[in-house]
């Protein structure tokens, strides 16, 4: 999983998203999950389901700001591909 490709590409102070690099999910190490998982329950609230939170889009070392931006489709697509990765038994 390296490369997600948006629907509807996103422009964001700027610049335009049509794509975003999730290959920091490979390299996440323990310690930066968990410091991820605090983010999410900082921004989500504590009962949200980490894997299933968009809030794990700053893995493509984008601001939140921008998840919140992409239309719905897009964003739920995200979501799910990255809950996908950490679910997943290889």
């Amino acid at each position: 999983m390296e490369i997600f490709e948006l629907k509807r590409p996103v422009t964001f102070e700027g610049h335009k998203f049509e794509q975003l690099d999730l290959s920091g999910l490979e390299d996440l190490t323990g310690e930066e999950y968990a410091t991820l998982l605090k983010e999410a329950e900082r921004i989500d609230g504590a009962d949200m389901v980490p894997e299933k939170s968009l809030t794990f889009a700053f893995l493509a070392g984008q601001p939140f700001d921008l998840f919140k931006k992409m239309g719905a489709k897009d964003a739920a697509r995200l979501r799910y591909k990255i809950g996908s990765f950490f679910l997943a038994e290889d």
